[in-house]
């Protein structure tokens, strides 16, 4: 199943690459320098948001009902309708 995604995925990266190489040198660089200034822009996105991360409650396992240093939940069984989703 994954072959034809593959072969479209192939056949799209070569003609964006044509695309690209028929350009001329100088917008090439342009673009190079374009795309390097987005990525870090969106990691330095990444890193500021980071900073502000609150950790997630401590949940207990099935098996733990006896610990009272973690948050128990209710647990609900999937039906075999919501299986295969």
């Amino acid at each position: 199943m994954i072959g034809p995604v593959v072969r479209t995925d192939d056949a799209v990266m070569r003609s964006a690459s044509r695309a690209y190489q028929s350009l001329p040198p100088a917008l090439q660089g342009i673009l190079l320098v374009l795309a390097l200034l987005v990525g870090m822009a969106g990691c330095s996105v990444a890193w500021i948001d980071q900073q502000t991360y609150v950790e997630s409650p401590n949940i207990c396992r099935a098996h733990e009902v006896d610990r009272t240093d973690c948050q128990h939940v209710q647990r609900v069984t999937p039906t075999p309708a919501e299986v295969g989703r």
